[in-house]
């Protein structure tokens, strides 16, 4: 996929969604990675595995607001890959994120 269509994500409704290989993220290391950002016009979208070792998704459609849900991933194994989704829906209200076809699972609303 290239650049381009990056920023053409529909950010009032929409699925992104990847596999994080093996022994590419310390899942319980206290540190930072990025796995996904992406902005556009609408907004952007934003999902990090954060310091607390949490994996997070950020939300954001510009002049409306932000929405973030998160999951504990400390428990999940380095030495296996992971397939990582999340969703989004204005219509719905909701955002969700789900790690290896939801065995993980978080949603929050939507407020705007």
């Amino acid at each position: 996929m290239n650049e381009g269509s990056l920023t053409q994500i529909d950010l009032r409704e929409g699925t992104i969604e990847f596999w994080v290989r093996k022994n590419k993220i310390q899942w319980n290391d206290g540190l930072i990675q990025v796995l996904v950002n992406i902005s556009n016009e609408q907004g952007s979208i934003f999902i990090v595995k954060d310091s607390d070792n949490k994996l997070k998704f950020f939300h954001v459609l510009l002049g409306k607001g932000r929405t973030d849900v998160e999951v504990d991933v400390s428990n999940l194994s380095s030495n296996e890959p992971h397939h990582i989704a999340a969703t989004w829906s204005i219509t719905k209200k909701e955002i969700a994120l789900y790690i290896d076809g939801g065995k993980k699972i978080a949603k929050s609303d939507i407020k705007y």
